[in-house]
């Protein structure tokens, strides 16, 4: 068993295929198909069951798949410990941000960053705070930067950043000459939400359901951006990050409005895996991100 099979053994199991694996390697589909089968004449078992053409992983190939993922990381990790080493502030990030953050905080977090560190590669990808749990949990990515709960035990989370969200409305709205309203009159309203496993709608949820309020989902949006567009034409309230209307709110195009005794705040933090490799440039970025916030 080398690492060559061991790749494209994980290539396969998270294209689903064969082909998908040989377009993704630049392989022939007969190559790859070998190798699979190389593989499981040595180890005596068989990988995938195959299913009206549908590979399906057996259980031997589920515990081959989770250690080859953690090998193909550690082999990751010893390559960029070497450049660290030989190069000291030369290295790569990859970096994933859940949507407000991804939006209104990361640009100006990485511009920084690399005015400092002029010859680092800097991935990152923004998708809702499950989608960058569950990458930190595959080794995807090395550094998360959510604004939603996280739940896994294998992942560490340090606060960075203080956070607060406003419920908004359009000025043409009948709440928008109010100063505030009384938490139960939201039921009456259509509130404008994100999908599920947004950090922003975790909040939202927990908090209702800390003051056991009723409320009436009329839109749910993807982007924090379209949310805001909608309550712009009095489509709807909604309950959005301060970054990303604090400008819209100072130019009278929304209204923010005081629920009574209710606060929506939250911390964005910093998620990594407990068992990631710390490199210098590692910690650098960690101790940076904790002076932005202070």
């Amino acid at each position: 068993m080398n690492l060559r099979k061991l790749k494209i053994f994980l290539t396969v199991c998270e294209c689903g295929s064969m082909s998908g694996a040989a377009k993704k390697l630049y392989m022939t589909q007969p190559a790859i198909s070998q190798a699979i089968l190389e593989l499981e004449d040595e180890l005596k078992v068989n990988l995938f069951d195959r299913i009206k053409k549908k590979l399906v992983l057996t259980y031997p190939g589920e515990i081959l798949y989770e250690y080859s993922k953690r090998i193909l990381m550690l082999i990751d990790e010893a390559q960029n410990t070497i450049k660290d080493i030989s190069h000291m502030n030369m290295g790569r990030l990859r970096i994933g941000a859940s949507t407000t953050i991804g939006t209104y905080l990361l640009p100006e977090l990485i511009g920084e960053f690399k005015k400092k560190y002029k010859n680092i590669e800097i991935h990152f990808l923004i998708d809702n705070t499950g989608v960058i749990e569950k990458k930190i949990l595959d080794y995807e990515i090395d550094i998360g930067l959510v604004e939603g709960p996280i739940h896994s035990k294998e992942i560490i989370v340090k606060p960075f950043f203080d956070d607060e969200l406003y419920l908004i409305c359009s000025k043409d709205h009948h709440w928008a000459s109010r100063k505030s309203v009384k938490p139960e009159e939201i039921k009456d309203e259509n509130l404008i939400i994100r999908e599920p496993g947004s950090g922003t709608r975790e909040v939202i949820e927990n908090t209702m359901a800390k003051y056991n309020l009723s409320y009436h989902i009329k839109h749910v949006l993807n982007n924090t951006e379209a949310i805001i567009k909608a309550v712009e034409a009095n489509i709807g309230i909604s309950i959005v990050p301060k970054i990303a209307v604090k400008e819209k709110i100072k130019s009278g195009n929304l209204i923010k409005i005081n629920l009574e005794n209710i606060c929506f705040k939250r911390k964005f933090n910093i998620i990594y895996h407990k068992d990631k490799y710390r490199p210098t440039l590692f910690n650098e970025f960690i101790e940076y991100l904790n002076s932005f916030g202070n």
